[in-house]
């Protein structure tokens, strides 16, 4: 009886095959990235769209499910299209504050950003912020609030014509390992909801729910709240600050 199954000849031409037509519809993806810039219209931005990226990629995530494909690695694919497609409206460039104890941050930053955006590294919290408001960078990674020892925050309370917010999280997907540290990354825009998100306010006094706690400019206590949703300002004490948003991170 002969051997029905297909041969190491057979099997390398169905991959050309399928590789020819992955590369035809990232070719079609691609274009219609050019097509959704233009119909934007305004050159000045938003660019990023955080919030828009989440939801991709946690739907593509959900429809894995069992399969032999890892999420991590469809999330590096994709966060290489997403980045070919911001680069044909911006040339985009990340500044990454990773100080020691934190230089994942850089690897962190490169993954998200992929082979179309630089990354260089700041010296400081303030250089990484400074360099967003001047428009000399698109994104800066910094480490995310709740983590003490960095605390940065209370900077984007500066009232400014440009105000950096918080607007991603890093990474989306994962748990992160003993001695690992997340970021945020931080842009001068508005936080892009991605439909499950947390927000983070800075409002008056010592309060016990706070992730962490600053003195402000005038010496008074500030707080600074992990809020689940996009909670209108009138829910929240008096004085709260909005500095931020990102799409809560998934397990996979």
């Amino acid at each position: 009886m002969a051997d029905a199954s297909p041969s190491l000849a057979q099997l390398r031409a169905e991959i050309d095959e399928i590789d020819d037509a992955l590369l035809t519809l990232l070719e079609r993806r691609i274009a219609i990235g050019r097509r959704v810039a233009a119909a934007k219209g305004d050159a000045s931005g938003p660019f990023l769209r955080p919030g828009r990226e989440a939801q991709i990629l946690r739907r593509l995530a959900a429809r894995l499910g069992g399969s032999d494909l890892p999420v991590p690695v469809m999330e590096r694919v994709w966060r290489e299209i997403l980045a070919a497609n911001l680069a044909r409206q911006v040339e985009p460039v990340t500044v990454v504050w990773a100080p020691a104890g934190a230089e994942a941050l850089v690897d962190l930053a490169h993954d998200r950003g992929g082979v179309s955006t630089r990354v260089e590294t700041v010296t400081g919290p303030a250089a990484a912020l400074a360099a967003v408001a001047e428009g000399r960078a698109t994104l800066a990674v910094l480490p995310t609030p709740e983590l003490t020892a960095w605390r940065w925050w209370p900077t984007l309370l500066v009232d400014s014509p440009a105000k950096p917010r918080i607007v991603a999280r890093l990474p989306l997907f994962g748990d992160l390992g003993p001695g690992a540290v997340a970021g945020v990354g931080v842009a001068c825009q508005a936080p892009d909801p991605s439909g499950d998100d947390v927000t983070l306010w800075a409002v008056p006094g010592d309060l016990p729910e706070a992730v962490d706690r600053a003195t402000g400019a005038d010496g008074a206590a500030l707080s600074l709240l992990a809020v689940d949703g996009w909670p209108d300002a009138g829910d929240l004490p008096a004085g709260a600050i909005m500095i931020g948003a990102y799409a809560r991170t998934h397990s996979y």
